[in-house]
């Protein structure tokens, strides 16, 4: 893959849940990018299909058209065991909202972070052992809490941990579904800090949320998902500056810390009215 090339190109991309006459499209034609050392933020109301789109990429959901490009190869044309392979590489992780999705509630943090690498049987329980302890650092975790389960410490020091455990097979892309939304405020800032800080040439960050005040301060550009469908993209500040779609200034305008703009409840009377035009 070239310098100029995305990490990761989606075009195209339709996926349909049910059969039969129950049968409905739930991602309409999804085109979107991320590049090398790139941030992108998925932003869309609970329901708007933001985690089917990401359980596609990763190959837990066969589309029924398009194109899912990593490092070039197409992820939509791979059979079922080849997807399987794709996924245990760890070329790209997802950390779940609820990071007692990712580990397991009788394995000590040590353990579920030690997990991926010693499944592999690529390291010597010495070499996981050292780099458990250099992840749990990167994501300042104290030492003190390896021997913990996760039930016994805090929600934001298990979203660090599952955190860890995602980043420690080293991938190329990390993808994060409502990371902070499950979190008090603290935590949630110190998270945030903590993922601004993890983006580098070598992984890229896919930021899945509904709330755009989260997203904006870490994101180079944002994707917007409107009941399947992307409605806009653009640059982080174009888009908290200079919304185009109803939707995303719905979005815009429902995040004080972000709009100066019109809050009241005519206004977003207007465009609630403008989006069921659309």
């Amino acid at each position: 893959m070239s310098a100029q090339e995305p990490l990761l190109e989606v075009s195209g991309l339709d996926v349909f849940y049910g059969r039969g006459s129950a049968r409905k499209q739930a991602i309409f034609d999804a085109t979107f990018s991320i590049a090398p050392g790139e941030v992108v933020g998925l932003i869309g109301e609970t329901g708007s299909g933001k985690s089917t789109l990401a359980r596609t990429i990763l190959g837990l959901i066969k589309p029924d058209n398009g194109v899912i490009r990593f490092e070039g190869a197409d992820l939509a044309t791979l059979g079922h065991r080849q997807r399987q392979l794709f996924r245990r590489s760890g070329a790209v992780q997802y950390v779940f909202q609820d990071p007692l999705r990712s580990l397991d509630p009788d394995f000590t943090l040590e353990e579920s972070i030690a997990e991926p690498l010693l499944s592999s049987g690529a390291h010597s329980r010495a070499e996981v052992a050292t780099k458990v302890r250099e992840y749990f650092r990167q994501v300042r975790l104290d030492e003190g809490l390896l021997s913990r389960l996760p039930g016994q410490v805090s929600g934001g020091q298990r979203q660090r941990a599952a955190i860890a455990r995602a980043l420690i097979s080293e991938p190329r892309l990390l993808i994060l579904d409502e990371p902070v939304s499950a979190l008090d405020s603290a935590n949630r800032v110190q998270i945030l800090e903590l993922l601004q800080n993890l983006a580098s040439p070598s992984v890229s960050l896919l930021f899945i949320s509904h709330d755009l005040g989260s997203v904006a301060g870490i994101t180079d550009r944002v994707v917007v998902l409107y009941r399947g469908r992307i409605v806009e993209i653009d640059t982080t500040d174009a888009i908290v500056n200079d919304p185009i779609h109803p939707y995303t200034q719905l979005l815009v305008g429902s995040a004080p810390i972000l709009g100066s703009g019109p809050s009241d409840r005519a206004w977003r009377d207007d465009i609630r009215s403008r989006l069921g035009a659309d």
